[in-house]
């Protein structure tokens, strides 16, 4: 079943949205996720999680959207820090290139959200694979409720991926075990738990325009740089825990969940029409 909207005839959209009008719209970063994961991740996993339940529910799924705010550091020096990872690392990571103005983030929003109502949709869902409470969600979640304000008609709901699924292991975390399982199910040639320790090894090579980074592996007393594995024990580290069939499992649990609160939207606005 297609849903990706960019793949659609538009006969093809022109059905979907008779059949279902709900618009996912899968947000992320691009942020470092440890040596072992691509950048992406965050909105890798966003978008599968919204093609696996539009698949279910019915609906289209936008391409995702790669850039959102975050807590931003000035320092002395005139530089900056972005995001949770590099304020704890004390250094601009490699791949992190995300950040944009909370009020610019606000605009995006609200004029996707706008587009996405005159093209007919009645449900909107946006699912975020980047968590940061003091950054990015506040603006998503006062976006939608400008929104809303304008337009009670519509049905909003903000998720991320790991909320919906209390009952099954997904801490929060960043690119631990739930992460990297997700990905590893999603896309495993984005995963190389071989590099995972390597910053100074194997891949020194390939940072020697940035000794920093290097210097970090050298001086941290973390075993990993950037990782939040939130348990003890290693019972949430990457390397031990990480697999492809937690990964469906998480997959599998977090799309059916997202796909029946849809559903369950999309059912309200029939019900309000009659």
């Amino acid at each position: 079943m297609k849903v990706q909207f960019e793949e659609l005839f538009p006969w093809e959209f022109a059905r979907a949205l008779q059949q279902a009008p709900i618009c996912y719209l899968p947000l992320g970063v691009l942020e470092w996720h440890g040596e072992h994961n691509a950048v992406g991740l965050d909105a890798l996993k966003a978008h599968a999680v919204c093609v696996r339940a539009a698949q279910i529910s019915g609906g289209v799924v936008a391409p995702s959207f790669f850039w959102a705010s975050d807590t931003r550091e000035d320092l002395p020096d005139g530089t900056y820090l972005t995001g949770g990872i590099e304020h704890g690392e004390r250094y601009h990571v490699p791949g992190s290139m995300f950040w944009i103005r909370p009020e610019t983030f606000r605009n995006i929003l609200l004029d996707m959200f706008e587009a996405v109502r005159r093209r007919g949709f009645k449900v909107i869902m946006l699912v975020t694979g980047h968590w940061s409470k003091a950054g990015n969600l506040p603006v998503i979640r006062a976006a939608g409720q400008e929104f809303l304000a304008l337009h009670p008609q519509m049905k909003w709901l903000m998720l991320t991926d790991q909320e919906v699924v209390p009952d099954l292991f997904y801490p929060q975390e960043h690119a631990a075990g739930g992460e990297t399982s997700l990905l590893m199910a999603i896309r495993p040639d984005l995963v190389d738990l071989d590099k995972a320790l390597e910053t100074d090894g194997l891949l020194r090579p390939w940072y020697a325009g940035q000794p920093e980074h290097q210097q970090r592996r050298r001086t941290t007393e973390n075993k990993y740089i950037g990782v939040l594995t939130s348990a003890e024990a290693g019972s949430n580290d990457p390397e031990l825990t990480a697999s492809v069939e937690r990964g469906r499992q998480l997959l599998a649990a977090i799309s059916q969940r997202i796909a029946e609160r849809a559903s369950a939207l999309l059912a309200e606005t029939s019900s309000g029409a009659e």
